[in-house]
């Protein structure tokens, strides 16, 4: 679905053209706010950058506009531009202060070796894609359960389901998740 498809869409049924916005991306852009702001915000201040972030996405789209761009880059940039003003916030809030030197030579300072951290990353991304290929709500019910730490209830509550429902989704994505891993290359021997 492209922009402008997503604009009409919003223009006919706009609370049917929201849910299905929210639905597809909860998890991507719970991802990019909880990167962000892990080491400063509690969940209820993720969560509430991820309910910004998403009011800005429809204020976006709810917008009148001649562009025509990709949905999920637009959500990303939205989600990020939400994550990075919700940190500066925080930040006050709490008498921090980082100069953006500090932050950039942090993450370029490592105490390990270069080639060791590129193949960790490679990892990681190879696993988000496999993480991907489950689906929603699958692929959000495992980011939500093994990468924020929530339990069965709170994922439940996110997503509608029962908490039954819940673990035996994350069972059975588990196995497919192995699946597909192997099929990329990645054993659980290394």
């Amino acid at each position: 679905m492209t922009d402008r498809e997503l604009r009409s869409l919003m223009e006919q049924s706009p609370g049917y053209a929201q849910r299905l916005i929210f639905d597809k991306y909860c998890g991507y852009v719970y991802a990019v706010c909880a990167n962000r702001l892990k080491n400063i915000a509690s969940s209820e201040d993720i969560d509430e950058c991820v309910s910004d972030a998403f009011a800005a996405v429809f204020r976006y789209f709810d917008s009148p506009s001649d562009r025509d761009g990709d949905i999920k880059g637009i959500i990303g940039t939205i989600a990020r531009r939400t994550a990075i003003n919700a940190y500066r916030s925080l930040s006050r809030k709490y008498g921090l202060s980082v100069s953006i030197d500090e932050e950039l030579s942090g993450s370029l300072r490592s105490p390990h070796r270069v080639d060791e951290d590129t193949e960790r990353k490679a990892v990681r991304e190879i696993l988000l894609d496999c993480i991907g290929k489950l689906g929603e709500p699958d692929s959000s019910i495992v980011i939500f359960h093994y990468f924020y730490g929530k339990t069965y209830k709170q994922i439940a509550s996110r997503t509608g389901l029962s908490d039954a429902a819940v673990q035996k989704r994350i069972s059975r994505s588990r196995d497919k998740l192995r699946k597909l891993l192997r099929e990329a290359g990645i054993t659980e021997e290394g």
